[in-house]
């Protein structure tokens, strides 16, 4: 089963915690392109799509400062 939006959600939030947006679209391209193209689990490859989606159209609100 692939991940849920909410669970998606916990996730970017998680992932905020430690990169900034940027990095956060560039690791989920990665990961999305590495494993997920590659993989014949169908529900990671949906997962890493979703993931790498909604970093891709989230607009950049806030820039984090450290």
């Amino acid at each position: 089963m692939p991940t849920s939006i909410e669970e998606a959600n916990s996730i970017m939030e998680i992932m905020d915690d430690f990169l900034d947006a940027d990095d956060a679209r560039e690791l989920t391209a990665r990961l999305e392109h590495e494993v997920g193209q590659g993989t014949d689990n169908d529900s990671l490859k949906v997962s890493l799509e979703m993931l790498k989606e909604l970093y891709r159209i989230r607009p950049e609100v806030e820039k984090k400062t450290f």
